[in-house]
């Protein structure tokens, strides 16, 4: 298994580890939520506005699964 550190990802920014998932730093937009289930390298999108809206995906780059977490920004509609 690679050592490699993802840092950045398309879309979403900047990321950190946290603990098996990786987290995006900055609350991203519902659109952009939204747009991660097109990218390729992003499947299995999840949305839940349990304890505040929130997003997670299982996520593959450069051969290396990872589960990507993140906050929705403006939850309302």
């Amino acid at each position: 298994m690679s050592a490699r550190r993802i840092t950045e990802l398309p879309l979403v920014g900047t990321v950190h580890p946290d603990g098996v998932a990786y987290r995006v730093e900055i609350p991203v937009s519902v659109d952009t939520v939204s747009a991660l289930i097109c990218e390729s390298w992003c499947s299995k999108l999840q949305v839940s506005d349990f304890g505040g809206p929130h997003f997670r995906a299982m996520c593959v780059v450069d051969g290396e699964p990872f589960v990507l977490t993140g906050r929705i920004a403006g939850g309302d509609a």
